[in-house]
């Protein structure tokens, strides 16, 4: 309050970021920078395993109920090396729907989102006794995150 009677031409909107600078100036901080992160220095893992041949299909939806229409969904495996290559691409349909076909045993890595403004799962299971149904609601990723500017992998 006694900011803003020194500053009284302020709006409201500035008085409350000259606060929060105020605010956060007792405090050290260390600001993460995607250039200080390497994208080889990222380590990831398989999110999806499968025990026999499925057909491997489901649904994407944001936090709001609205289908991931026209995105792309990447099922990853290892190579001989160790490194995640592409096993199958496809996209889905204006209701969020993929389906990835029959799929072979072993451990994948599941890719729904197209970008790392969105969270990718660490892991997923499947639902169904044929198939592998995957119907999963994707969340919203910070963005200042390490490796916030590297590719998904």
């Amino acid at each position: 309050m006694r900011l803003s009677r020194k500053l009284p031409l302020l709006s409201g909107k500035k008085v409350a970021v000259v606060v929060l600078i105020m605010a956060c100036e007792g405090f050290a901080q260390h600001v993460i920078r995607a250039e200080e992160t390497p994208c080889s220095e990222e380590i990831v893992h398989s999110n999806l395993e499968l025990k026999e041949k499925l057909f491997v299909s489901g649904e994407l939806k944001d936090p709001t109920g609205a289908p991931f229409s026209n995105s792309k969904v990447l099922l990853n495996t290892r190579d001989t090396k160790g490194n995640f290559v592409l096993y199958r691409s496809v996209v889905t349909g204006k209701d969020g729907h993929f389906d990835l076909g029959l799929v072979d045993a072993g451990q994948y890595r599941f890719l729904p989102a197209p970008n790392r403004g969105w969270k990718q799962p660490r892991q997923v299971g499947c639902t169904g006794q044929d198939r592998c149904e995957i119907n999963l609601i994707l969340q919203v990723n910070p963005t200042d995150l390490p490796f916030a500017a590297c590719p998904i992998r």
